[in-house]
């Protein structure tokens, strides 16, 4: 009954990327038995099909180069799917070294894209939407405070 769970398991793989975290939920929500859940999963492991620290270094990538996401943002989102805190930061620090993300264009970025989606909204409106914006993809205030300045001006 093992090669369910693996199978199972295969299947979720093939369509993305899990935490081991993530897919041991997957595989319990499944009610398959604990011992075929944890043999599958050491198997994958193993073969080197499931890797945390893979999964984070391949989702800050993605977060850091294109999606216009925070350091701090990243972090809490690899820790929440699973991913030891010490690991997430080793994945982003790497990430950051390799793809030389520069977070000021990364802030700028979104910025300009989300003032230019508000129209003729009044100045303060947009000042006030922008730094909400920001602040939920867990850019740091000074860095939210010079980009509000820099693309809200004074009319």
């Amino acid at each position: 009954m093992a090669r369910k769970a693996y199978e199972y398991a295969l299947d979720l793989l093939s369509a993305r990327g899990y935490t081991t975290r993530n897919l041991r939920r997957k595989l319990i929500q499944k009610e398959l038995a604990p011992a075929e859940i944890e043999s599958a999963v050491n198997r994958l492991i193993d073969a080197g099909l499931l890797d945390d620290a893979k999964y984070a270094r391949e989702f800050a990538r993605q977060k850091l180069t294109t999606g216009g996401s925070s350091v701090r943002r990243v972090q809490r989102a690899l820790v929440v799917k699973g991913i030891p805190s010490e690991l997430a930061r080793d994945a982003i620090d790497a990430v950051m070294e390799e793809e030389e993300v520069d977070i000021e264009h990364s802030i700028e970025s979104a910025a300009r894209k989300k003032v230019a989606s508000m129209g003729d909204l009044p100045i303060e409106v947009k000042r006030r939407r922008l730094f909400a914006f920001l602040a939920r993809r867990g850019f740091e205030i000074d860095d939210i405070r010079r980009s509000i300045n820099e693309n809200v001006k004074s009319e």
